[in-house]
């Protein structure tokens, strides 16, 4: 059988890298003592998938992955030994039976939501804020971008969906995010920040919480 779940990944595992939160995953199953499907050849593997990275020292309330399985297990007992084993900061929010469907979790994926906290090198107004907002939504947004070919000016505004400001306070500033996430990539949140920070003609840190990625759950076959 096929599972699907979703899970969080909180502050004491932000630093993990998407590798290492793969090789975790693995553990888990294993301490679980579920009945893993492998590959074939001379190096087996868990058939195990994930929908997408997420950057190191984010943080996310909604990643997917999905694993076979050689028996049926109830989603909820999945659920249920996996987190008994997870360490502190990851957890299996929910867990689905995906039937016979061989469609990948990538194919599915259409957007992705985020908060965003930037603290600013001086104290922020909201005026200049929110135009350099509004400057960003429209017009082309040039960064240099790393690509097969090499680093190339990249113009980003095509995977910007929305940007909205929902705190401006001091120097800190809280702002929802919503991009393009395909296949093919989603939108470079750290290059749409510093193409921000330069309109501003300002610098600062930022820390990300990705809310949501919206999936097309109807085209599964």
């Amino acid at each position: 059988m096929r599972i699907i779940a979703s899970f969080y990944k909180h502050d004491a595992v932000k630093f993990v890298s998407h590798l290492d939160m793969q090789r975790l995953f693995q553990r888990a199953f294993r301490r679980a003592k579920l009945p893993l499907s492998y590959s074939q050849g001379f190096n087996p593997h868990p058939l195990l998938s994930f929908a997408t990275a997420l950057s190191v020292g984010y943080t996310s309330e909604c990643e997917y992955l999905d694993i076979t399985l050689d028996e049926f297990v109830p989603p909820e007992e999945f659920r249920a030994k996996v987190n008994a084993v997870l360490p502190e900061g990851v957890s299996i929010v929910s867990a689905k039976d995906a039937g016979e469907s061989k469609t990948s979790l990538t194919t599915l994926m259409r957007s992705a939501e985020y908060f965003a906290k930037l603290s600013f090198d001086a104290t922020i107004e909201l005026d200049a804020l929110d135009s350099a907002i509004r400057k960003l939504m429209g017009n082309e947004i040039i960064v240099m971008k790393k690509t097969k070919g090499g680093i190339k000016p990249t113009d980003i505004r095509p995977q910007l969906i929305d940007i909205k400001i929902l705190n401006c306070s001091g120097n800190e500033v809280i702002l929802y995010i919503k991009g393009r996430l395909s296949a093919e990539g989603g939108l470079p949140l750290e290059l749409l920040f510093g193409a921000l920070y330069e309109s501003l003609g300002m610098s600062g840190i930022s820390s990300v919480n990705r809310k949501a990625i919206n999936m097309d759950w109807a085209v599964m076959k």
